[in-house]
């Protein structure tokens, strides 16, 4: 078993707080943007990974479109 950094208790609603030893060494954690994502791993270990959210434009730009048409040209195609 590894070593263990912290530990946090089990609150009401079955919230947990993330201890001050994981957020000091976790620089990038933003209560703003940071998602935490919890799996399972094959040994029934929980893993917690945080991650930042992704927003709108972090996808603008990601597909490329070749066709000039504006948003209302693209809905009237739709009813021809």
């Amino acid at each position: 078993m590894k070593n263990i950094i912290a530990s946090t208790r089990l609150y009401k609603n079955y919230q947990l707080a993330i201890p001050k030893a994981i957020r000091n060494k976790m620089e990038d954690l933003d209560i703003e943007d940071t998602v935490i994502d919890w799996y399972i791993n094959e040994d029934n270990d929980i893993v917690i990974r945080p991650r930042k959210k992704v927003c709108l434009e972090d996808v603008l730009g990601i597909i490329e479109d070749d066709d000039s048409r504006d948003a209302v040209e693209l809905k009237r195609s739709l009813y021809k």
